[in-house]
C-alpha cells in the first residue's frame, strides 16, 4: 500500500488546488479516505489564538454517527476524551489503540472503547494539524469496516494529507460567504438545536410537516451537512445560531 498511498495523496493534493469551494474539497477528502477504509471522519479545532474552543465553536466536519455525537455532547465527553488528552501532548499521529499503552489514559480509553463500539466504530487514528500560532486542530479518522493497519511512515503521510486539507479548507473558508438562511430556515435550525422533533416544529411554526421536511433539507444543503446534530454544530460554528 505504501507506494499506492503516496500516489493517492499526491493526487489529492493536486486536485485540492483545483477546487474552488469547501463542499467540493470535503467531498474529495472523504472519497480519498473511503478508499483506504476510513469511513468515519471528524475535523475539529481545539484552540484558536491560544483560546480553547467549545466543541460547537470548533466544529468543521463530522461523519460520525449522529447517535454518537449526541451521546458525546450529552455526556460532556470532551472533558474526558482520551484522544483529545493525547492530542494536546502529541505532534505526530497515533492510533486510538496506542492509548492502551499509556497508564495515564488506559482507564479512560477502556471506557471510550465501550462507547465507540456501541456505534459501530472498529478502529481509528488521531492526526494533529497546525496553522497559525496558538491554533490546534485535529482529524479523527475512524473505520466501521476494518482495523486500520498503517505503518509509522504511512501515518506521517496521512498527517501531510490532513495538513494540506486543513490549510486548503481554511483558505477556501476565508474566501467563502457564509450561507444565508431564510427566516423560516433559521427558525427551524433554532428549534432543532432545542431538540424539537419535526411534529413539534410543525406545530410551533404553524406549517405542514412536509414544509418542515423541505426547510430542514434546505438547511442541510446550505450548511453542507447530513444530520440534525451536525447541522446544529455547523450553525453554531458559523455564528448562525447561539450555542
Amino acid at each position: 500500500m505504501g507506494e499506492s498511498l503516496s500516489k493517492q495523496i499526491d493526487s489529492f493534493i493536486h486536485d485540492s488546488l483545483l477546487v474552488s469551494d469547501v463542499g467540493e474539497l470535503k467531498k474529495k477528502f472523504l472519497n480519498f479516505l473511503a478508499a483506504v477504509q476510513i469511513d468515519i471522519v471528524a475535523y475539529q479545532y481545539l484552540t484558536a489564538g491560544f483560546k480553547k474552543l467549545s466543541l460547537e465553536e470548533g466544529f468543521r466536519i463530522s461523519t460520525f454517527p449522529e447517535g454518537f455525537i449526541k451521546y458525546y455532547l450529552d455526556n460532556n465527553w470532551a472533558e474526558k476524551d482520551p484522544v483529545l488528552d493525547a492530542i494536546y501532548k502529541n505532534n505526530v499521529p497515533f492510533s486510538w489503540g496506542s492509548l492502551l499503552e499509556r497508564e495515564d489514559l488506559k482507564a479512560q480509553y477502556t471506557e471510550y472503547v465501550g462507547v465507540i463500539r456501541q456505534y459501530g466504530l472498529v478502529d481509528g487514528i488521531a492526526v494533529p494539524v497546525y496553522a497559525m500560532p496558538g491554533d490546534i486542530a485535529y482529524f479523527s479518522l475512524g473505520s466501521s469496516v476494518a482495523k486500520l493497519d498503517f505503518t509509522h511512515a504511512q501515518l506521517l503521510e496521512l498527517q501531510a494529507l490532513c495538513q494540506v486539507m486543513h490549510s486548503r479548507y481554511n483558505e477556501l473558508s476565508i474566501k467563502a460567504k457564509l450561507p444565508v438562511l431564510s427566516k423560516r430556515e433559521a427558525e427551524v435550525l433554532e428549534l432543532i438545536a432545542r431538540g424539537k422533533a419535526n411534529t413539534a416544529i410543525s406545530e410551533a411554526l404553524g406549517v405542514s410537516p412536509n414544509t418542515v421536511d423541505t426547510l430542514i433539507r434546505r438547511c442541510f444543503e446550505k450548511l453542507g451537512v447530513t444530520s440534525r446534530v451536525e447541522a446544529v454544530l455547523a450553525g453554531v460554528s458559523m455564528g448562525l445560531i447561539l450555542p
